[in-house]
C-alpha cells in the first residue's frame, strides 16, 4: 500500500515519502533544534538549514530511498526522516543511511518501522553496499541498526570524531562494494 503518493512507502503506523516544498519549514525548524540533531556535529542557522532541507530534496530526486520524512499517520504530523545521502569516506564514496526523529518519537519502534519499509525499496531499486555511521555512546541507534541488518565494520574517524561503522548489502550483488 502506497497511498496517494506512488513514491512513499506505508507500515502500520507511518508514510515515508519524498519531501515537498510544505516540509521546508518542519525541516528548517528540526535541523536548528538541539534535541533533534543530537549526536550531529551542531545546529544548523536558517540558511543552512534551508540549504539543507534543499539537499534532502535534490537527492531524493536521484535516489529513490534519499532521506525522507517519516509522518505519523495518526496525527499527519512530520516526526523525523529516514533514509540515504551521500558522503566521502576513506576515498570512497558511499550511501550513507541516516535517520533521526523529535524526542517525544523515539523509542517507539518507528525508526526501525520506516528504515523496514524505505530499505525495501532500496533492494527493490539499488545494488551495493550502504554504510551507517553511529556515535559508540548512541546504543539506540546501534540497536536499530542492528534490527536493520546492518553489520559492524569497524570504528574509524569521521569528521575528527570516532564513530562506529555498518554496512548492509542491498539488491544484487554487482561485484563492486559501493
Amino acid at each position: 500500500m502506497t497511498g496517494s503518493d506512488p513514491d512513499a512507502v506505508t507500515t502500520a503506523r507511518l508514510l515515508v515519502r519524498p519531501p515537498r516544498e510544505a516540509d521546508r519549514g518542519r525541516f528548517v525548524e528540526f535541523f536548528g533544534n538541539e534535541d533533534f540533531m543530537v549526536f550531529a556535529p551542531g545546529v544548523l542557522a536558517e540558511e543552512e538549514a534551508g540549504e539543507r532541507f534543499d539537499h534532502m530534496v535534490a537527492v531524493c530526486q536521484t535516489v529513490p530511498f534519499g532521506k525522507q520524512p517519516v509522518v505519523e499517520r495518526s496525527s499527519g504530523l512530520v516526526v523525523g526522516y529516514t533514509g540515504v545521502d551521500h558522503i566521502e569516506l576513506e576515498g570512497e564514496t558511499w550511501l550513507e543511511w541516516g535517520y533521526r526523529l523529535v524526542p517525544e518519537r523515539r523509542g517507539l519502534g518507528y525508526a526501525t518501522e520506516a528504515g523496514r519499509a524505505l530499505l525495501a525499496k532500496a533492494h527493490r531499486t539499488y545494488s551495493g553496499e550502504l554504510l551507517a555511521i553511529i556515535a559508540p555512546e548512541n546504543r539506540a541507534s546501534q540497536n536499530v541498526c542492528h534490527k536493520l541488518g546492518f553489520t559492524f565494520w569497524k570504528q574509524a574517524p569521521v569528521d575528527g570524531d570516532l564513530r562506529n561503522l555498518y554496512t548492509l548489502p542491498v539488491g544484487e550483488p554487482t561485484g563492486s562494494p559501493r
